[in-house]
């Protein structure tokens, strides 16, 4: 029971944090474009997007932390927990110092890799430069950031990063209206993840003292064991990155930097909801670790099911009204000049995303249980097609065409891949999986979709707030259709805790 409200907690303080994480940018995203300009404001996104790939040069060690950390500390065995750490933080330093030298050569170069106007030459240097140097502060505090992911504490990460948000929030209003532009908004973003990065630190020395670690070299039994595991989640991240980044830089590349401002207007919007299903699926990564370790496979079967259908149910009204209602969120959010482009963008991309979503709990658990190779092969696969659909379409359908490169290859590879790998691993039939993790829960939102697109028609939403009050107006049809079809899971999730809540009366008699 203590195990149940754990997980239920982190996945709660996950989803904070997350709202946060999605309310703060979509106010402040407006105010940014409209301060910095289109220009500049795409050669922020350019210099960040650009930088992102140093993230590559993690090489895993994240998830090889969390996989051998939990899987120790479930066992008992300290001593392997603090040889993950001490080896991974000594590969992180020697990487960071690496990094260095890359961001003083990649903020050089910037100007010449994109249509940079020359007004802003010099401020890009500096914000390629900051960045990349937040990126090797990142990697070497991302050690202690995996610890407490191991041990479960997702509510002291999702604290940090909620206080991280605010704090980067909270600058960029105060610098943009003081005047300042692109270089003060670098400065002001190396020193939140600095301090945010010494915060981590310190909290995970406190919480789990195991990993209190002298930097040295590590066994040559370790570094073999962490790296055969970390090297296939080297090449999915790999993967991610080329699949996450590759659009903003092929649109500043092949079209103009003021055009990435309308590609990633409507592409924000669906980062910015896909972290709710990163919220829920990065929780079952840990507990699918010790459903493996200690042998529930019927357990670990149905967290597959169940962790399916919840994020699904969570993400579908979201998408749906995105999907539907967007152009007019985009204009009523940024301005109507954004609106058409933007939207149709926003639009081809969330068949990108439901896919993305429908899969996301099946990723964290072949993830934690060491059965990511495939994973990473398809994944690799699916970025190729990607690169390559964007790159000729980008030539001959224009802004559009980047963003149906990243659709097509996502819902066919993983229409391909996901259903036949998690029969193959955990014995979930394609069938089974197909109904009762995707269709079933998609079939509930198909009333809301209609209800949206009759609101969007005919209802016309002159501000936010009242585009906000449709969306609660319309919400009940998605609930009602979603307690009808999963009425019996509701009704024994109901008994169930009841239940509990009798034996906790019980037990204080």
């Amino acid at each position: 029971m203590a195990n149940t409200k754990r997980f239920a907690f982190n996945v709660l303080m996950n989803w904070a944090a997350v709202a946060v994480g999605m309310v703060v940018p979509f106010f402040l995203t407006p105010f940014v474009v409209r301060h910095l300009g289109s220009a500049a404001y795409g050669v922020w996104i350019l210099a960040v997007s650009t930088v992102a790939y140093l993230n590559l040069l993690d090489l895993g060690l994240r998830s090889a932390v969390i996989r051998f950390v939990s899987k120790a500390d479930a066992e008992g065995n300290l001593e392997d927990a603090q040889a993950a750490i001490g080896a991974a933080l000594w590969f992180r330093l020697l990487i960071s110092a690496v990094v260095v030298v890359i961001s003083i050569l990649l903020a050089l170069s910037f100007p010449h890799l994109f249509k940079v106007p020359s007004d802003l030459r010099r401020a890009s240097q500096i914000t390629v430069l900051m960045c990349a140097l937040g990126i090797a502060v990142t990697l070497i505090s991302g050690v202690f950031g995996a610890v407490l992911a191991a041990i479960h504490r997702f509510d002291i990460l999702s604290w940090v990063t909620v206080m991280q948000t605010l704090a980067r929030a909270g600058g960029v209003l105060l610098l943009l209206r003081s005047g300042r532009g692109l270089v003060a908004l670098a400065y002001w973003e190396f020193t939140v993840v600095l301090l945010t990065g010494l915060v981590t630190a310190a909290i995970a020395l406190k919480m789990f003292p195991a990993s209190r670690v002298p930097v040295r070299r590590p066994r040559g039994e370790i570094l073999k064991a962490i790296w055969s595991y970390s090297f296939t989640t080297f090449v999915l991240i790999i993967a991610v990155q080329v699949i996450i980044n590759t659009d903003n830089l092929a649109v500043g590349a092949f079209l103009s930097v003021g055009l990435v401002a309308f590609y990633s207007i409507g592409s924000s919007l669906v980062s910015y909801s896909s972290q709710v299903s990163s919220a829920v699926s990065t929780t079952f990564a840990p507990l699918a670790s010790n459903l493996e370790a200690s042998g529930q496979f019927d357990e670990l079967r149905k967290l597959l099911i169940r962790g399916t259908q919840g994020t699904l149910a969570l993400m579908l009204p979201i998408s749906v009204a995105l999907l539907f209602r967007g152009k007019t969120f985009i204009g009523l959010w940024v301005g109507q000049e954004y609106s058409e482009t933007s939207g149709t963008v926003l639009q081809i991309l969330m068949i990108a995303q439901f896919f993305s979503v429908a899969s996301s709990t099946a990723g964290a658990i072949m993830m934690a249980i060491g059965k990511h190779k495939p994973v990473a092969k398809w994944a690799v696969i699916e970025a190729l097609v990607n690169l390559g659909l964007s790159l000729v379409l980008v030539e001959t359908v224009g802004l559009y065409g980047v963003a149906w490169g990243t659709s097509l290859s996502t819902a066919v590879i993983y229409m391909i891949f996901w259903p036949r790998y998690v029969h193959k691993i955990l014995g979930v039939s394609v069938g089974r999986f197909l109904w009762e993790g995707w269709t079933k829960v998609t079939l509930c939102v198909v009333p809301y979709g209609i209800a949206s697109i009759l609101a969007d028609r005919f209802w016309h939403a002159p501000n936010m707030i009242i585009f906000f009050g449709q969306i609660l107006a319309t919400l009940p049809v998605y609930v009602i259709c979603l307690l009808l079809v999963f009425r019996n899971d509701a009704h024994a999730l109901f008994q169930k805790w009841r239940q509990s809540r009798r034996v906790q009366a019980e037990a204080t008699l």
